[in-house]
């Protein structure tokens, strides 16, 4: 159960860092800003931080039954 919590929590926080990122790129208007978050690995990280929290889910669940 616990390390079905830190998986959400991790992922959570992922997710939550690259929308504030967007959101930065969008308020600051910044070119680097917008390439940054525009990028390959900065997609494959938010796809990442989704995944980790649908397997924290997934075992916070699992423990339950």
């Amino acid at each position: 159960m616990r390390v079905g919590i830190i998986f959400v929590v991790f992922g959570v926080t992922l997710v939550i860092v690259i929308i504030g990122l967007f959101w930065l790129k969008d308020r600051l208007q910044n070119e680097l800003l917008a390439r940054l978050a525009y990028s390959e690995p900065i997609a494959r990280l938010a796809v990442v931080g989704a995944a980790v929290t649908v397997i924290g889910l997934l075992l916070i669940f699992s423990s339950l039954w």
